[in-house]
């Protein structure tokens, strides 16, 4: 899967920053797939936030110390990292390439780092599950509750590492870009929207043979044993506000508790009040987030509050951080804020448009140059020396203030 084209790796060759893979798949894109990818809820104050948290944010190198290979690897929650990166859950990457969550998952795999799958995919857990590597499972509640323990007991049996409980999505956040992309209202593949859609596609005819080859799937195979017809929900039906929350409750987090042995994470927690409920339920681990500025606009920098939520819970629970990483040098900030590790979703869809699972190796790999580049420059040899003494005083109380 991973065998690139020489069309491909002459885009590759272009790529070698985040920014670089934004450009690229913006050309291999149609308009409303790179807009679904790359778009935030409303005035996209919070997507803005997440990206100038980290800029506002300054290094203070210790001394010219030469460091020959920076020790980047770490252990979480039992998964053995040769970098602090977990590819974070994604809904419709197979509409971004159809290598989608396979090709993801198998890049991680080849950088050895984790996968989280989403139960918003366009492949079955089961067929995530079967890509080699270590993996985490992503649970939303969906239609019900039993739709949600469904999907979890499924995830135990494929063999998932671990679990993580997305608790900010009651309902799908108001991406306007969506709608004026024509993305999400009623976006069934029938003759009246191939029409529709088509002058927005045609501009990517690479895209629309790769779409139309892959079967022109739009669904959530995941849900096909939730709904009352058998039939799987369209991605775009958890847009659409429903009579229950798509998030699991802090019920349902005790349930998952009592029923799930491993490793269990939630994310999308923003206060202190949330982590200690967390912790009191008895998880492994949290993920600060707030869904990439994809859900409520308005709410802080993930990197904003992440030292409050880390001094809040201590050694209690595992800390990771989520939203806004664009460089390595990030993934070192939020180390250095307590983080123990941090989730990319952008930038792995971002080397999937451009070249399916190579395309996400490529962009893996950059951001790992970028890391020991970064640590050597510091003057430090190990991730696990990271605390806030390796960032400027004065830039994390404006980075925390604003």
């Amino acid at each position: 899967m991973a065998i690139t084209s020489a069309l491909g790796k002459r885009r590759l060759a272009t790529v070698l920053n985040y920014d670089d893979a934004r450009a690229s798949a913006k050309r291999q894109l149609p308009a409303a797939i790179f807009d679904y990818v790359d778009g935030g809820a409303e005035d996209e104050v919070t997507l803005r936030r997440n990206v100038q948290g980290f800029r506002d944010l300054a290094f203070e190198p210790h001394g010219a110390t030469w460091v020959e290979k920076p020790d980047l690897s770490t252990n979480l929650l039992g998964l053995e990292l040769s970098m602090p990166i977990l590819t974070a859950p994604c809904g419709g990457m197979r509409l971004v390439h159809p290598h989608g969550d396979l090709g993801i998952a198998a890049a991680a795999s080849k950088a050895g780092i984790a996968h989280v799958a989403t139960s918003a995919s366009g492949y079955t857990l089961e067929e995530i599950a079967e890509t080699p590597g270590q993996q985490w499972f992503q649970a939303y509640k969906f239609s019900s509750q039993d739709a949600m323990r469904s999907l979890i007991r499924r995830a135990k049996a494929a063999g998932f590492e671990g679990l993580v409980a997305t608790i900010d999505t009651s309902v799908s956040g108001n991406r306007e870009k969506d709608f004026r992309n024509g993305f999400s209202y009623n976006m069934s593949i029938n003759l009246s929207n191939v029409f529709r859609m088509a002058p927005k596609m045609i501009s990517r005819p690479g895209w629309v043979y790769r779409f139309m080859r892959d079967g022109m799937p739009f669904v959530l195979p995941n849900t096909a044993d939730l709904t009352v017809d058998g039939k799987p929900m369209e991605l775009t039906e958890m847009i659409r506000t429903g009579k229950e929350s798509h998030s699991p409750s802090w019920d349902d987090i005790a349930w998952m508790r009592a029923n799930w042995d491993g490793p269990l994470i939630i994310k999308g927690i923003l206060s202190t009040s949330d982590a200690r409920t967390a912790v009191k339920l008895g998880v492994d681990g949290i993920i600060v987030s707030n869904h990439g500025g994809r859900q409520l606009d308005g709410v802080p920098a993930s990197i904003a509050v992440l030292p409050q939520i880390v001094e809040a819970v201590g050694d209690d629970v595992t800390v990771i951080l989520d939203s806004g990483i664009r460089r390595g040098s990030d993934v070192l900030k939020a180390l250095a804020l307590g983080a123990k590790a941090v989730m990319v979703g952008r930038l792995p869809a971002w080397g999937l448009a451009v070249d399916g699972e190579a395309g996400v190796s490529h962009v893996l790999e950059t951001t790992r140059t970028e890391m020991v580049r970064t640590m050597r420059l510091l003057g430090c040899s190990s991730i696990q020396d990271l605390d806030p003494s390796w960032l400027s005083q004065q830039s994390r109380a404006g980075a925390v203030a604003r």
